[in-house]
């Protein structure tokens, strides 16, 4: 259950005494022994165990001489939001985009430092596994006091980012101008999207918002709040084709961290194109109005599109490449400055917004975008749709009695020629392709992609890679 940057798990093996020993872990063994604050944010998200996770942290948090703030329900960024008003670390009872019997914890430590493995929460597991199978009292344990004030304080810091990022103010006034209005359909899976979907319909003046499964419900009555599956874009995709005012639509994950954006067509925006289109907007905002936190940097992913770093080349910033992984991101964006990073998993962090990933101001930066540009979605990337061929994300089984050490070794044979990078898995480059693979932190597969220059050669590339490593 804990894995490289947050604890994920399925109930009931993920239970009470898994939340109350974390939390009583995080404290005594992370935040005290590192000097940092002991007063923590806490937040969940609407799935059925949630509030009873919510209350086992929040005693586990107070028993071991923390101060637990309780804010309730939100999305992942909203506690994001929180950890930036008041200086302190925080924790969403969350599991994103999981099924609904899972649940975990996003912790923020200090800033922009997510704890992972790496960073403690190796010796929170340490601490907190051992105890999980004794008894535990919980007759004691005392109910979650809500601090409102701080709730709305940390609501009107988030939507300041949210009018900011999106100009809002400027889509407003060029739509009047234009006598133009706007439907978007947005998706939310019924999970946190519908939250924060509320506090925003009404900001814009001149869009109307479709809504799909705003309703808050942890059971995910209508599809898995996972827009990764293109399974799950199958309603919103059917909306924008048989409604033929919607101009395009937003499918968000359970948590809304992660934003996937569908075109006037009913098609998934390739997420490697949406990075390059927002690096693109916000080195050109940078250098237009330069921000003295921010340097003329963008993060990308190592494993994604050549379309990313020769986007952010083109526009003169400098392109740091990033292991797969939030935790790794943030680091990257916040030792370079970087003004934002994406992964086209759908996360996409924002250097306004502390280095943070964030669903809503993913969707608020799009909409101010096509309203700039003034055109249909698949307009802005049809320059890229004709250069770069990207298979899908291809999650075969290791052979059996193989290590992803031994295809790592089969791949350097094979490609000797290549350049050859370990930077995350093991990435091999030609001039005319490339592709990535690395180990699942989750399961026992290879996550492998390929691209091409040229879109008759991408499945012969595939299969070639996969007749060398036999996956």
């Amino acid at each position: 259950m804990f894995k490289a940057y947050d604890i994920r798990g399925t109930y009931p093996e993920l239970n009470e005494k898994v939340y109350y020993w974390a939390g009583f872990g995080i404290v005594k063994e992370v935040l005290i022994p590192e000097g940092l604050p002991t007063r923590v944010n806490l937040v969940h998200d609407a799935r059925y165990t949630s509030a009873k996770f919510f209350k086992a942290l929040y005693n586990g948090i107070k028993d071991a001489g923390g101060q637990p703030v309780a804010l309730g329900l939100g999305t992942t960024d909203f506690m994001y939001a929180s950890t930036q008003v008041t200086g302190t670390p925080g924790i969403i009872v969350t599991a994103s985009h999981n099924p609904k019997d899972d649940n975990g914890m996003k912790i923020v430590k200090q800033g922009s430092e997510m704890l992972g493995l790496e960073s403690g929460l190796a010796k929170v597991r340490d601490f907190a596994v051992p105890k999980i199978e004794q008894d535990l009292d919980m007759s004691e344990w005392v109910e979650p006091k809500f601090d409102t004030d701080l709730k709305t304080k940390v609501e009107a810091y988030f939507m300041e980012k949210i009018f900011t990022i999106g100009q809002i103010a400027e889509v407003n006034k060029t739509l009047q101008a234009q006598n133009k209005t706007l439907n978007i359909a947005v998706d939310c899976g019924n999970g946190m999207g519908g939250w924060i979907m509320e506090k925003v319909k009404d900001i814009y003046t001149n869009i109307n918002f479709v809504p799909l499964f705003w309703e808050l419900n942890g059971n995910f009555p209508n599809h898995p709040a996972d827009p990764q599956n293109l399974e799950n874009l199958k309603d919103i995709s059917s909306t924008i084709r048989s409604r033929h005012d919607v101009s395009f639509g937003i499918a968000f994950d359970g948590d809304a961290d992660r934003a996937y954006a569908i075109d006037e067509n009913g098609h998934p925006v390739q997420g490697d194109f949406l990075v390059a289109y927002f690096s693109k907007a916000l080195l050109q905002r940078q250098a237009k109005n330069p921000n003295p936190d921010f340097d003329l940097a963008a993060v990308y992913l190592q494993p994604g599109s050549r379309c990313v770093v020769e986007t952010i080349a083109e526009n003169d910033g400098i392109a740091i490449p990033s292991r797969q992984g939030h935790t790794y991101i943030k680091a990257q964006m916040t030792k370079y400055r970087a003004v934002y990073g994406g992964e086209f998993s759908g996360h996409h962090y924002f250097g306004e917004f502390g280095f943070m990933d964030s669903g809503i101001l993913a969707m608020v930066l799009f909409i101010s975008l096509i309203v700039e540009n003034g055109g249909q979605v698949s307009d802005l990337f049809k320059t890229l749709d004709k250069t770069y061929f990207i298979s899908p994300l291809m999650n075969p089984s290791l052979p059996e009695g193989e290590t992803f050490e031994d295809i790592k070794v089969k791949i350097k044979s094979a490609f000797k020629d290549a350049v050859i990078s370990e930077l995350d898995g093991i990435s091999v480059f030609y001039p005319d392709w490339k592709f990535n693979m690395r180990p699942s932190n989750t399961e026992p597969v290879v996550r492998f992609i390929l691209e091409t220059r040229c879109s008759d050669t991408l499945d012969e590339k595939v299969e070639l890679v996969r007749r060398v490593t036999g996956l």
